[in-house]
């Protein structure tokens, strides 16, 4: 029913101009530009090592290793989008001994890929020495991250002299990785 303060002829000329205001062009081939750069991070591999980690019944032991299998590049999604990675390593050293962390990526025959080494230098008196790195994978270290099924971490009290019992202090290291996305729209 219309009201009685609105003409009958005047109708037909108000619905047709609300319809035509309310309309804007819309550009769906916008769509087509859409680019999206997530990154994901997570969690490596944590280390805390006291001293007495390195000996073992008055014998220095030579290495302490850790190995971190990960299936993250069978995904094809994953390996089409990935552009840039990073492992980032925070260290501290209370050993008066210098640490050496070696990282070997394998493919799946256990190839060698890629391998990078971590430095962190003797305590002094007690205190601690704080160590950050970064390792980043772009263009042919990218492909070789790319390809990667197994990470051997290693870790190495450097000494030149035997390591005594009585040796005291800890090693600490933890990582992250953060990884780098960016994903087009399909034409």
């Amino acid at each position: 029913m219309i009201p009685r303060s609105i003409n009958k002829p005047c109708l037909p000329l108000i619905l047709v101009l609300l319809f035509f205001s309310c309309v804007k062009e819309v550009d769906f081939d916008q769509a087509n530009d859409l680019e999206l750069t997530p990154v994901m991070s997570s969690s490596l591999v944590f280390f805390d090592e006291s001293a007495s980690s390195f000996v073992e019944s008055g014998s220095e032991i030579d290495i302490i290793q850790e190995f971190l299998i990960i299936d993250l590049f069978t995904d094809t999604f994953i390996v089409e989008n990935l552009v840039k990675a990073e492992f980032v390593f925070l260290g501290k050293n209370a050993l008066n001994r210098d640490v050496n962390l070696q990282v070997d990526f394998l493919d799946d025959l256990d190839v060698l890929v890629h391998r990078f080494s971590i430095e962190q230098e003797a305590a002094v008196e007690g205190s601690e020495v704080f160590t950050e790195y970064i390792e980043t994978f772009e263009g042919d270290t990218l492909l070789a991250l790319k390809s990667t099924i197994k990470i051997v971490f290693t870790l190495r009290l450097i000494a030149e002299d035997p390591i005594p019992d009585d040796i005291t202090g800890r090693v600490e290291l933890q990582s992250s990785s953060n990884f780098y996305f960016k994903i087009a729209a399909a034409e």
